[in-house]
């Protein structure tokens, strides 16, 4: 499945709660219940994807492990995200469900997942980070702009049991709609003063650099 979107991502300091007053202002309801967020970031040995991000490429992609809440039999997908300059495809393919953790990491490192998922792409990936955090979700009363809030950002070099992490002191508000929605969007921000918030912002960047300066990477 791809689908392509516009993103823009917000950043605050843990303990800034102003980004309600944007929630709150643009009458978003919540949809869903809230649910825990698990990514493990695949790149190669050079982490190539870290630094096309960093180096400010306008074409650039990155690769992912997802699943939520606990993993006990749910579903768990490889997804592909490409960005080209402001828009981002997402390419996602379910891989299975897992009873535990354990289970997955070997699939991970199984012949299966590299000839079935990896072996198409250029350069050799292996599984880097994981980074889980809260994420609920909210919507406008147009239904034009999702929004998600991401908060309690863990990250982890040892995927299971949480071992070896840090924590990010941000919470993310992140709005995805479509391209031909981009003035109504862009006019909610501005009234909102949200503007100066939005910045680009990777999770498994902002993770990567700050395990590496911890000495974890």
């Amino acid at each position: 499945m791809t689908e392509s979107r516009i993103e823009k991502k917000f950043v605050f300091l843990e303990g800034d709660d102003s980004y309600k007053y944007f929630l709150i202002s643009g009458m978003f309801k919540k949809i869903y219940f809230e649910r825990t967020v698990n990514s493990i970031y695949i790149d190669n040995e050079n982490f190539r994807n870290v630094w096309d991000n960093i180096n400010g490429f306008s074409q650039r992609s990155k690769y992912r492990i997802r699943w939520y809440n606990d993993i006990k039999n749910s579903k768990v997908f490889f997804e592909e995200k490409k960005k080209l300059n402001q828009t981002t495809f997402k390419n996602k393919n379910e891989i299975g469900p897992f009873k535990k953790e354990e289970e997955l990491m070997v699939f991970l490192n199984s012949d299966k997942f590299q000839k079935n998922f990896l072996s198409k792409y250029k350069y050799n990936l292996k599984n880097i980070l994981k980074v889980s955090y809260k994420r609920s979700y909210f919507i406008d009363p147009k239904k034009k702009i999702r929004v998600t809030l991401d908060q309690n950002i863990a990250v982890n070099k040892k995927y299971i049991n949480n071992k070896f992490g840090i924590s990010l002191d941000k919470n993310i508000i992140e709005l995805k709609y479509n391209v031909v929605d981009s003035n109504y969007c862009n006019e909610l921000i501005l009234n909102s003063k949200l503007e100066n918030r939005n910045k680009k912002y990777s999770k498994y960047v902002q993770s990567f650099v700050e395990m590496n300066e911890s000495g974890l990477i």
